[in-house]
């Protein structure tokens, strides 16, 4: 590993040779183009959050990630994020290790600055040995056939145009809706609004924000129509919440007219199945789809229950361990941590076990993000992986089996719940 030098892209000229980097790693799509933009104009965006592998002997880069920030947000609860994107190695310097090297300097990033989770949406399998592990929905296929949609929908009394800055207020105000919605959410800052309306129009990241508004303007919708992602057909990927089902009609005729004017044979809606679009296409007789989801990777994960106290406090109050006492033991094989609770308030997490503790749920480190974000519930897990358990159900099976509230308290703290991520850039 002598041969390369591992380091930050803050040089004067390293967007431009990023830009290169990509563009030959990345044949088919502009990610160049779309990694200088992100260099020069993302809102959030730091030169130190690159991390490249530059060889010695040429001063080439050959190899890079981003680390793109994001604020995600659970219930009320602001959550630190960063994105591990554009991953990429000239073919001819794969092997050496060098992405395991950048993942190092990235984790420490991770570390030093207190982010919460580390997320990615990459390729299949592969980062799980960087420790991302599935845990919130992403990327659905609700494909929606045209001649699905009635003619009658065509009469509607709504009008459509692109948005522009002056649709910032009702746009953040539509985001504000839609984290009501959902456990985990984007947050998206008029900066962020800017910047996909100007310099995001510029990137393989493009999208079209159509706002729908009914004769008198006393109803405001809107949708995001982006002009590239997965399969041939017409996507949608953001709809407002809440749309009233005489407006979502008028909507689907129109994707439908936009469908026949770009030759695409279908339409795609990226959108949760438990959204409210979704479940009036559903109403057509289109079938739910199962989505893929976001890889991901809590750093600390006592640091995290700490973060969401009040979320599990709050949990705890309406149920039926309003007033518990006691340690909730997390066994995670490799490593226990102790969640302290006094008359149904967390008072510390810790790491140890070496107390008594009547409450303890065993299960691999792989599976907590998707347990504790509540993407599957312990339950679900145990389907497909016996070894996450109530210690007394099948670990330690003791009389006291009989009678024990683990698997109740654990879906008391964690329960399952409907996540979904609008795109910043």
């Amino acid at each position: 590993m002598n041969n390369y030098l591992i380091r930050r892209a803050i040089k004067n000229n390293d967007d431009k040779r990023l830009q290169s980097l990509y563009r030959s790693v990345f044949l088919t799509e502009d990610v160049g183009g779309l990694a200088g933009i992100l260099y020069n104009h993302y809102p959030v965006m730091q030169k130190k959050y690159w991390f490249v592998a530059e060889e010695k002997a040429s001063q080439q880069l050959v190899s890079a990630i981003a680390l793109i920030p994001w604020t995600w947000e659970i219930k009320d609860v602001r959550l630190k994020v960063a994105e591990m994107g554009l991953v990429g190695t000239l073919e001819e310097h794969r092997g050496q290790g060098l992405q395991k090297l950048l993942n190092q300097e990235f984790d420490q990033t991770l570390k030093e600055e207190q982010f919460d989770l580390a997320v990615i949406q990459g390729i299949p399998g592969f980062y799980h040995k960087f420790g991302y592990y599935y845990a919130v929905a992403l990327e659905n296929h609700i494909n929606l056939p045209l001649d699905a949609i009635p003619g009658e929908f065509s009469a509607g009394s709504y009008t459509f145009r692109l948005a522009d800055k002056g649709d910032i207020p009702f746009l953040m105000q539509e985001d504000k809706t839609y984290r009501s919605r959902f456990l985990l959410s984007s947050v998206r800052q008029a900066e962020h609004w800017e910047y996909l309306m100007t310099h995001g129009q510029r990137t393989d990241c493009r999208a079209e924000y159509w706002i729908m508004q009914n004769k008198d303007g006393s109803e405001w919708y809107y949708l995001k129509i982006p002009w590239w992602g997965f399969g041939t057909g017409l996507i949608v990927s953001e709809v407002s919440e809440g749309i009233s089902s005489h407006a979502l009609h008028s909507m689907l005729w129109f994707c439908r007219q936009k469908a026949v004017e770009r030759e695409k044979p279908y339409i795609r809606f990226n959108l949760h199945n438990e959204s409210t679009a979704a479940e009036g296409i559903f109403a057509l007789g289109v079938p739910p789809s199962k989505p893929y989801a976001w890889q991901v990777k809590i750093p600390d994960k006592a640091g995290f229950l700490l973060k969401i106290k009040s979320i599990l406090e709050k949990r705890i109050r309406e149920s039926i361990f309003n007033d518990y006492s006691g340690i909730f033991r997390l066994n995670f094989y490799s490593e226990i941590i102790d969640v302290h609770w006094k008359n149904g308030q967390l008072t510390a997490v810790t790491k140890g076990g070496k107390e008594e503790s009547r409450h303890t749920y065993c299960i691999g480190n792989d599976l907590f993000p998707s347990l504790v974000l509540g993407h599957r519930s312990w339950e679900e897990l145990q389907y497909f992986r016996p070894d996450a358990s109530p210690e007394l159900l099948n670990i330690v099976p003791t009389y006291e089996s009989l009678s024990d509230k683990t698997g109740l308290l654990t879906d008391t703290l964690f329960p399952k719940e409907k996540s979904w991520i609008y795109q910043p850039y």
